[in-house]
């Protein structure tokens, strides 16, 4: 199960540090729009390892956590 670490709430926008299951240390950015969620996690700048897989981890942890 992944850890919450941090979590910022500002009105529609939430940010949150956690650690997956894998003890990988992540960040997500999320914001409430009219049409769903819209998401920046820390995957989506980073070359180094692949980005869809732990993109998705990142969003589904979120999803659990908040």
């Amino acid at each position: 199960m992944a850890i919450k670490l941090a979590e910022h709430t500002d009105g529609t926008h939430i940010y949150m540090r956690l650690r997956l299951d894998n003890k990988r240390i992540e960040e997500i950015d999320a914001y409430i729009t009219e049409t769903g969620w819209t998401y920046r996690t820390s995957a989506d700048n980073n070359p180094d390892f692949p980005k869809p897989e732990i993109r998705a981890q990142i969003i589904k942890a979120f999803h659990e956590l908040y």
